[in-house]
């Protein structure tokens, strides 16, 4: 069972303007923020939220943590919380790993 987050983070979560990655919007559909000097504080309390307490999953051959809330899943892609520039979030069908299962050629 994951553990939700915080309050505090949550009320981060909720209350963020995400960015639609225009970049990805055929492909690989989601949202991210950016640290900024305003919220980096929030965005290294996600970011260790995600690291400490999410589970790993597969974005084809790579293996990140993932933490799953409220019909979405976040990620980073830094090593390490401190490392986080920006979170990603995406709906839960929207994952490789739902993505996958629905046609298993997607990992060919």
């Amino acid at each position: 069972m994951p553990i939700p987050f915080n309050d505090h983070v949550r009320g981060f979560v909720e209350s963020t303007p995400w960015r639609f990655a225009k970049t990805y919007a055929a492909t690989w559909p989601h949202e991210y923020v950016v640290r900024t000097a305003e919220n980096a504080p929030m965005i290294l309390a996600l970011a260790r939220h995600i690291f400490e307490h999410g589970i790993d999953g597969r974005f084809y051959s790579q293996i990140r943590k993932y933490h799953h809330e409220g019909g979405k899943v976040y990620w980073s892609m830094a090593e390490k919380p401190d490392g986080a520039t920006l979170i990603n979030r995406c709906d839960e069908a929207q994952t490789y790993e739902a993505r996958l299962a629905r046609d298993p050629a997607l990992g060919v």
